[in-house]
């Protein structure tokens, strides 16, 4: 099921999964500034992230890649399989090309990079709340690099026949 409209006279519950206790708090600190954010819970690991999203039903999931016993990725697959209504964030350290193609093929709204401003975290958050995706550019340019390549590749040419013909 997609998420519902968004009621802009409503604040936007936010759940935060990362497997370290100070970035939870932090992020819980800094997006309660915005007045209508609220952070309605928090998981420390990929299982306590889909009971929690299922438990609270947020409008938005900061989601880490890398968490014990179950991955970011694997939780997207789970809340796409069970149509939670949720709009997921990756919020990460580092992550490659294949996994962010990946993650937005699993439902991820946005992916944004730890290391962002937090002008940009909550940026992204009203993006995604108006129904639009958020890729950092960084990662966006990676990203059509690599699908640039895909697409050129489609002939099966090895990557110093690519060249040659470019």
């Amino acid at each position: 099921m997609p998420p519902a409209p968004f009621d802009e006279t409503s604040s936007i519950r936010i759940v935060v999964a990362d497997d370290h206790a100070v970035v939870r708090d932090g992020l819980q600190r800094l997006l309660e500034e915005e007045s209508d954010f609220h952070v309605v819970g928090e998981a420390r690991d990929g299982e306590e992230a889909l009971a929690r999203t299922r438990e609270l039903h947020p409008d938005v999931l900061l989601l880490d890649l890398l968490m014990p016993r179950t991955d970011g990725l694997e939780v997207l697959r789970r809340l796409r399989d069970s149509r939670a209504a949720v709009r997921t964030i990756m919020l990460t350290a580092a992550m490659d090309k294949q996994q962010i193609r990946q993650a937005l093929e699993l439902g991820a709204r946005g992916v944004i990079m730890k290391t962002s401003a937090v002008e940009t975290l909550v940026r992204s958050i009203r993006c995604v709340m108006a129904g639009e995706y958020w890729v950092d550019r960084s990662t966006l340019a990676d990203l059509l690099q690599a699908r640039q390549q895909v697409e050129a590749n489609k002939f099966g040419l090895t990557p110093r026949e690519l060249e040659l013909v470019a």
